[in-house]
This record gives C-alpha cells, structure tokens and sequence, in this order.
C-alpha cells in the first residue's frame, strides 16, 4: 500500500492535495489498518465465525469448527461460489454436490461487505427448511478466508418453454411470498445465475448476499444486477419488498425469450433503456 505523507501530495489524477485532505485520507487509511489489525488479532481457532454475526450476540446455528478447505474437491467456479464434493471415503456423502461461497476476509473488510455477509448467514438460518431455498449446512473459516457451505445441484438452463416457464414461475413466487410475508426479507438479486435446478426438476434459491431484512421500510442501496434493477433502485428513490416482483418479470421474460428485455455491455446504457419512451 502507498504511504501518504502529511503535507502537498498529489491524487492519482494528478492533482494536488491540501493538508486536509491528505490528514482526512491519512486516518481513513488508519482506521482500515486497525480493522485489519484487529482481525489479524482473531486467527486463532474461533468459538464461531466472528465475522458472521453480530458483536456480542449468539452465533446463528451452523458454524463448524471442524470443516476445513481441503475436505472439499473444487470442481467449477460460479463467481464467489465453488461447486464442490466433499473429499471422504463415504460413497454417499461424496456423491453430493454443495455450493461452497469463498470469501476473502481482507476483500470483505475492504469492499465494507462484513454486513452483507452478516445478514447473507443470518437470513440463510432463517429461512433454513423452506423447500424451495437452498439449506446452508455449515460455516467455517481459516485464519484468511470465509467459507459458508450450501447444497447444490448440478442442472442449470436460462431458456423454457411456456409451460415450464409458468412452473418455475409459479416456484419463485411461492419463494418469493415466504421471504416478504413470513420474514421481511428483500432478496434483490433475483437472476437465473441464483437459481438452481435440483435433481427433481424443482428450484433452489441461492446466494442471499444482497438480502436484507427491510419488511415496511425503505432501503437505498444499489445493489443486485443491472438488467434487473428496478426503475426504484436505479433512481435512488427508495426501495423495498416491490423490487423482487420487478426482478421476476424480468425473469419470466427471460424463461421465455433467452434473454432479458434490457441489455448492454454497458451498464448505463440499461439504466438509458429503462427511461426510453416505448412505441405504439
């Protein structure tokens, strides 16, 4: 990391800073080396995963201080998330396929996704047994890295036709009534890369990163997936439970056509689309 000295120093544009903004930097820069510092401090073998639940607060079920990174062999890589099978000698066990979400303690810290990751845990033992979401089988964490586990399942497709499409559609809606009605919870990233098909021909939801617990209030983060934002999210105006209906609109067009109605390389030339006049 560069270091910054008090005084004239110049931006990474070129242009030159004052002392107060460079002081104003200075301590900013100090006070993520002192998370970093203190994190560093929590290496040894944890109670439960510290950064997975609140300060003081019981941990959430799941947490395992038994698993570790090399029971598992990587198979495919889905973003963050890793297809894996667990490495033991049980046929049966290692038959199973689970998702395994790696997340880098430091990127967490730095992208201030530690709340994110708390409320992904949280809501994902929240909603544990619903049939229809995936089930989070445990946590774990090394001295550098976050692991959460989840069953997964090995089919994926992005295009159906009408009658499967109202199937899956019907799926999510039920998803979608048990998050708002029964826990409050805004998924706000709904999109066919979270959605799996298990060996039964049903649904599982996953990755509940931008989920959060809004029941009647508005939130304002921007989050989720351009193609799929609502006109709410991108404008700023506030959000809540309304977004994820939006988002399987967009879905149930995508079932059906192979593609979303929005589309760009370039983010901003969706946001463009969405406040483009419609023609007759």
């Amino acid at each position: 990391m560069p270091k910054l000295h008090i005084g004239s120093s110049r931006d990474k544009d070129g242009r030159k800073e004052s002392r107060s903004e460079t002081s104003a930097n200075n301590r900013a820069r100090e006070e993520e080396k002192s998370r970093l510092l203190a994190w560093e401090a929590q290496k040894q073998p944890l109670e439960y995963d510290q950064i997975l639940v609140e300060p003081n607060s019981k941990p959430v079920g799941h947490s395992s201080k038994v698993l570790r990174r090399e029971d598992f062999d990587l198979v495919k890589t889905l973003g963050t998330v890793w297809l894996a099978n667990l490495v033991t000698s049980n046929k049966e066990d290692a038959d199973k396929v689970f998702a395994l979400k790696i997340l880098r303690k430091t990127d967490v810290i730095r992208l201030k996704q530690v709340e994110h990751v708390r409320n992904e845990r949280n809501v994902l033992a929240a909603v544990a047994g619903h049939p229809f979401i995936t089930t989070m089988v445990a946590s774990f964490q090394d001295q550098d890295t976050l692991y959460m586990l989840v069953f997964s399942y090995l089919r994926r497709a992005r295009r159906f036709n009408e009658s499967t499409s109202q199937f899956y559609a019907a799926e999510i809606v039920l998803i979608l009534e048990f998050l708002h009605d029964h826990q409050g919870v805004a998924y706000r990233d709904l999109k066919p890369e979270n959605i799996l098909i298990d060996a039964e021909g049903h649904l599982k939801l996953v990755d509940f990163g931008f989920a959060k617990k809004v029941e009647n209030r508005e939130t304002y983060t921007l989050c989720g997936t351009p193609e799929y934002l609502a006109p709410e999210v991108i404008r700023n105006t506030g959000h809540g439970l309304a977004v994820d209906w939006w988002a399987l609109g967009i879905l149930i067009y995508e079932f059906l056509v192979g593609q979303p109605p929005f589309w760009d390389q370039n983010p901003m030339k969706i946001y463009e689309q969405y406040a483009r006049p419609t023609r007759d």
